[in-house]
Formats: structure tokens, C-alpha cells, sequence
């Protein structure tokens, strides 16, 4: 097995166990020193798409650790992530390569999280900033 390859593997379990439930909608949200919640956040809404019609598919988690995991329709990807303030810098650095249904946002989603330049947490929700206009996720 590949080196990079055993590398994301070994991220994804380690994320995987980490994952923090998330949140009721009913109280808000914990603060974190990163600004972010580590919660599984998951897409409702994307630049030019509009509605996600199965949020599930598309989901990001930033860990405290300053990694991030993401699920991108049928392919997992990794990377790390720093941010504060509302400014946010991401890099994608791993990502598996499965081929995913024809109506998948899978490649375009990983792209702007690459590209996202800020964030705002309100209540149960985050929205990620970038070049192509806001993505929009719940915990």
C-alpha cells in the first residue's frame, strides 16, 4: 500500500474515533478557542447549487488538532486547517479517488474548502466563505 495512502487511512480511523456528536439545535453551541466547533458539520447549502438535497453526503470536521476530515460524497479527504477570528485557511491534502455518481458535488465541494478565506458560527450553523460565493453547513 502506497505511503500516502496508509497515511490517510490511518488519519481517517484516527478521526473517525474523534468524532464529537453534534449538537442539539435547542442550545448554542460550546465556544472553542479555534472559533470552529469540532462538530461533523454537514452541507445545506452551496455556491450556485442552492439546497443540498442529502447533506449527508457532504460533510467537514475541524479538529482541534488543526486537522480537518471531510466526506465528499463517496470520497474522504484530509488536511489541515488554521483559523481565528473569522479567517480561515484550508489545505486539502489527502483524498481517496473513488469514481462517484455523475450528479456529485464531490470534486467542486473539496475545491472550496481549499479555497475558503473565512467563517461565521451562528447558532447551529457555519457558514465558509470563499472566492465562489458561501457554503452553508449544520452541525
Amino acid at each position: 500500500m502506497p505511503s500516502s495512502r496508509r497515511q490517510f487511512l490511518a488519519l481517517a480511523l484516527a478521526t473517525a474515533g474523534a468524532a464529537i456528536p453534534a449538537a442539539s439545535h435547542a442550545a448554542p453551541l460550546p465556544q472553542f478557542s479555534t472559533g470552529i466547533p469540532p462538530f461533523v458539520w454537514s452541507l445545506t447549502s452551496f455556491p450556485g447549487v442552492g439546497a443540498i438535497a442529502e447533506p449527508g453526503r457532504y460533510t467537514v470536521q475541524f479538529i482541534i488538532d488543526g486537522t480537518v476530515a471531510v466526506g465528499a460524497d463517496c470520497n474522504w479527504a484530509a488536511g489541515v486547517w488554521s483559523g481565528g477570528d473569522g479567517a480561515i485557511d484550508i489545505t486539502v491534502t489527502l483524498s481517496t479517488l473513488a469514481l462517484c455518481p455523475e450528479d456529485s458535488l464531490g470534486d467542486p465541494f473539496v475545491q472550496a474548502l481549499d479555497a475558503a478565506t473565512g467563517y461565521t458560527v451562528s447558532g447551529g450553523s457555519l457558514t465558509l466563505h470563499g472566492p465562489s460565493g458561501d457554503m452553508t453547513f449544520t452541525a
